[in-house]
Order: structure tokens, then sequence, then C-alpha cells
């Protein structure tokens, strides 16, 4: 079963990826954070970074495209793929207020109708690369994905990334198998799973719940800052972890921000959302996680990281 490391905007970017990929085995393809098109000015300098060949060696990256014009869609991939993709990613799965307002991402599946036409246009005139989409199973009522897979069925996607919960739940509430379980029945496209895979032992129950021939994949995000280990624990069919390489991934993490001249603020900024993640669920670590957002400068940092390397 193929692993995919999910796109989390300001976590798993360029900097994240090239650190994890140093220390860690098991994740067979990566995406990028979303990128929109853009009307009137080029890629960001962040953008450029997230696509830089160069940069990012040795990853199998794909592109993740949010926007709901397929003109626009287009353009933007065939600006991409002149830097060497020829496989992008359709979000349909964000939840953000900011971007379901605007009928993106999650928002996009209020109109069927719409997004019908949209992938209509998009093949239509798509010519020599390959797409995939991740979607949620409707926007607030579980009804609309009988809707939704008619759609679905209709494209050639390269696969189909299907996180089984509304844009209303957010990351809440329960997975809606029954959902993932229709589409395997419905859909003919490679289909990967994601949603709350942050254990081995969530991975072994989920995996008795579904059907091997359809289900070929599963995409993670927060389970993977968590335990970085946990893609190689799910290959390994065995619980894996190593504190010291855990500790020398995020000093690496911390060095190259600094070598890009992200300046210690913003550096800090962006260790103390992972460190968050890694430690925020377990009462143990309160003290130290306290310790580490109180961080002002990288040397105070440093001092209560090797503090918590003392406490395992």
């Amino acid at each position: 079963m193929d692993i995919y490391m999910a796109p989390m905007e300001g976590v798993t970017n360029y900097v994240f990826r090239k650190a994890y990929i140093k220390h860690f085995k098991g994740v067979d393809k990566f995406f990028t954070p979303f990128i929109t098109p853009h009307m009137k000015k080029g890629f960001s300098k962040s953008e450029l970074m997230e696509l830089n060949a160069n940069y990012n060696k040795t990853q199998y990256l794909i592109p993740q495209i949010l926007t709901n014009n397929s003109d626009d869609f287009l353009k933007l991939a065939y600006e991409i793929k002149e830097m060497g993709y020829n496989e992008f990613n359709i979000n349909l799965g964000c939840p953000s207020g900011t971007v379901t307002s605007k009928k993106r991402g999650s928002g996009f599946l209020q109109d069927v109708v719409a997004l019908d036409r949209f992938f209509y246009d998009i093949f239509e005139k798509k010519d020599d690369i390959k797409i995939s989409v991740k979607t949620r199973i409707g926007f607030s009522d579980y009804d609309e994905w009988e809707d939704l897979l008619k759609v679905y069925e209709k494209y050639e996607f390269c696969e189909i990334i299907i996180h089984p919960r509304l844009r209303s739940d957010f990351y809440k509430n329960n997975i809606h198998m029954e959902a993932l379980l229709s589409a395997c029945k419905e859909l003919k496209q490679k289909l990967i799973y994601n949603g709350d895979i942050n254990t081995l032992e969530d991975n072994v129950i989920l995996n008795k719940n579904l059907p091997s021939n359809r289900v070929f994949g599963i995409m993670i995000g927060r389970g993977l800052v968590r335990n970085p280990f946990l893609a190689e624990s799910i290959k390994k069919k065995d619980n894996i972890y190593d504190i010291d390489k855990a500790v020398e991934f995020l000093n690496d993490i911390v060095n190259e921000y600094l070598s890009l001249d992200f300046g210690e603020r913003n550096t800090l900024f962006k260790l103390k959302e992972i460190w968050g993640m890694m430690l925020g669920d377990n009462e143990k670590y309160t003290k130290i996680l306290k310790k580490i957002r109180k961080s002002n400068t990288v040397k105070e940092y440093n001092l209560v990281v090797n503090e918590f390397k003392n406490m395992e």
C-alpha cells in the first residue's frame, strides 16, 4: 500500500519535506500545499521554492492546485509543467472559510453542475498531463455524495483521494466509512483514503474495513507530523521511534530555515507549530511544550530541546 504525505499549509512545505526525506522512509508521494492561479502576477518566492526541482530532489512531488475555473487551472498547470511536472492534483477538500466562501476547495462541492462543467472543460482541453483530485464527500449533507460520485465516474482521474467527511465536519466527527465503501463500488479509478491515520493501530483497523483491491494507498497529514516514523512503521508493521533522530530532523528544519534567511522569529514560529502537533496531545510534555512556545531566540529554543531529550 502506498503512503502519501498530505499537503498542510505552512507545515509540510519544501523545508519540512527536504528534512523529512533525509531522515525518514516510507512516503511514496508528496504534495505541495495548494497553489492558486495568478491573474496579474507571477509565482511567489515560496511557490517557486515549492516547485524547484533541484531543491526538491528525490521526491515524487505533485503540485496541488486550488481553483474553480478550468481555464485558470490549465494555464497554471502548463506553467508548472515547464518546470518538469506532468501530474497535478485538484483541491476539493480544503474546509477553510476563506476558501469555501469563494466556492473553491470543498466549497465547490455545493454546485455539482458547475463542478461537472469544470471537469469536462479540463479533460476536453488538457494534453499530456495526469490529473488527480482530493475530495470530501459533500459540503453539508451526506446525500450529496451520490451526485458527486456520478460526476467523478465520468472522468479519467489517475486517482481520487477521498476524505470521508463533509466540509461542515472540518476535521471533527466520525469518518463516514459508508461513503468510501460506496465509492469502491461505483468508481473505477484508483482510490486513496485520507483521514485520521495517526498510529500503526489506526491503519490496521482501517485495512480490516477496506477492500484491498480498490483502495491502493493512504494519505496522512497530521499523523506524519505527530510521528514522522509513522510511514515506515506502517510499511514494516512495527512501531518505530528514535527520539534522537526525531530531534535531528527538527534541528535540520531550524538550520534550513535560517540558511534561507527566514530569521529567528519566523523560524521559531514554524517550529513551535510542529512541536505543538508532535507533543500537544500528551500531558507528559505540557511543561516542556510551554517552554518551547516561550522561546524567543534559537539559543533558548535549543536549551529547551536538550531538556526534552534528557527527559526521554
